[in-house]
């Protein structure tokens, strides 16, 4: 069974995470407040100790849970037929951005795969919200090459502007913080249109992130012909989910500030190959319930 969240056992989000994993885990594929009820009470909590206190947060959760079903649509993978209930609406491979996006921020990160498949959701979010094109950046690169020099030439062709790189036998980067590029075409192929500069923060230190992006820095640095179109926008992808009171003060340094129903939400508008994603979701899953 999915231990409960012991970093913060006081938080709705985090415990409504819990309830979500149980609900994919169990045998019934269903989690209910009796359930929450009872982890809270066998856990023995000394913020919630008394009935009217665990009943509060109990609704504080499904609150959340709510929140969610309604932000998300028909990414989210779980329903509330019955007052109480969060059920699995079918085989949860039929969402694999939600779930993905749910285990990878349930349990602090323990190997380097999980955060390389989180760019590429995020390169699908990018693209479904833009309704265009985008293209993962980050170290190691998939789709365009190592190299940081030829990635950035590459970009350049891809985007239609910048040129190529521009020299600076000095210098040498990884990614130089940036992790995604999204942009939408007009037909004519030309200059002067949106683009996006994204940066993924998987891990629970991605609050220290948020302001390590600047998009004309970046240009101004690694492009050699000036930028036509206006800056891109800066964005920031994370699988978390935010506390409403932390919201603004989080988007402020972010630019567009992708959160886990947000990437589930816009990843749906495009195609993708999420074969690896099930596959990391099915091995998490399992070694969750030994």
């Amino acid at each position: 069974m999915i231990d409960l969240p012991f970093d913060d056992l006081t938080d709705p989000i985090r415990l409504a995470d819990w309830l979500e994993l149980y609900a994919l885990t169990s045998p019934d594929h269903n989690s209910s407040r009796g359930d929450l009820d009872g982890a809270l009470r066998r856990a023995a909590l000394a913020e919630l100790e008394d009935d009217e206190a665990i009943e509060v947060k109990i609704m504080e959760v499904f609150d959340e849970l709510e929140e969610r079903m309604r932000i998300t649509q028909m990414a989210y993978p779980f329903e509330m037929d019955h007052p109480g209930v969060l059920a699995l609406k079918s085989t949860w491979e039929y969402f694999p951005t939600y779930v993905f996006c749910l285990c990878l921020s349930y349990l602090p990160i323990r190997e380097t795969k999980g955060p390389r498949l989180f760019e590429r959701v995020s390169c699908l979010a990018a693209g479904g919200y833009l309704q265009g094109e985008a293209v993962g950046f980050g170290f190691p690169r998939k789709e365009l090459p190592s190299a940081f020099s030829d990635a950035v030439t590459e970009l350049c062709g891809r985007i239609g502007e910048g040129m190529r790189y521009k020299n600076q036998l000095a210098l040498d980067r990884q990614d130089d913080t940036l992790d995604l590029v999204a942009w939408k075409d007009f037909v004519d192929g030309r200059p002067s249109k949106v683009l996006m500069f994204g940066q993924c923060g998987a891990g629970q230190n991605w609050t220290q992130k948020l302001g390590e992006l600047d998009p004309k820095q970046f240009w101004d640095q690694w492009m050699h012909e000036s930028l036509v179109s206006p800056i891109p926008v800066k964005s920031f992808f994370s699988p978390y989910r935010i506390q409403p009171e932390r919201w603004e003060f989080y988007a402020r340094k972010a630019g567009i500030l992708f959160d886990r129903c947000r990437i589930a939400f816009c990843a749906q508008k495009k195609m993708g190959d999420y074969s690896e994603i099930i596959a990391w979701v099915t091995d998490f899953l399992m070694r969750s319930m030994q």
